[in-house]
């Protein structure tokens, strides 16, 4: 039951108590009545109302038990989502502990190729690119024999 058809059967047994007592004005029930007139006794409750008190108690269960079992989803997926982040932050962190020493190798050869840049002059620097034009060409036509 939604909260709506819980509002909707207070507001029907509400009704059906106030028109059985003779409605707001009358002598039997409403505002002046006796449940809530001055000096007056609590009235007993009628069967109407310990209905609803027992409906209304009813409807409160079910809504704890569902209550709970969403809790219980929440709580599995929040930890499945912490496993996750655990499993990601190691696998970032390999990944940096990776680049930090792939950066640090593309800075010992470019510091290579500075000296050798300064030393040989642009002999040095031809043969270099002519070295690496010609490991190119042969990794191209290698990988498009296999194909």
């Amino acid at each position: 039951y939604s909260f709506c058809t819980l509002l909707s059967f207070i507001y029907d047994m509400m009704n059906r108590g106030m028109r059985a007592n003779g409605g707001l004005g009358g002598n039997g029930g409403g505002l002046t009545g006796s449940k809530w007139g001055r000096g007056a006794a609590p009235a007993k409750p009628s069967a109407t109302q310990e209905e609803t008190d027992q409906f209304l108690e009813e409807q409160n269960n079910a809504h704890l038990r569902d209550l709970g079992g969403m809790v219980k989803d929440l709580k599995g997926i929040v930890v499945d989502i912490g496993d996750t982040v655990d499993e990601q932050s190691k696998f970032l962190e390999t990944l940096q502990n990776s680049m930090r020493g792939a950066t640090k190798a593309v800075k010992g050869t470019i510091g290579r190729i500075d000296d050798v840049i300064k030393t040989g002059g642009s002999k040095h620097l031809c043969i270099l690119v002519s070295f690496s034009l010609f490991v190119l060409i042969g990794l191209y036509y290698l990988i498009k024999s296999k194909k």
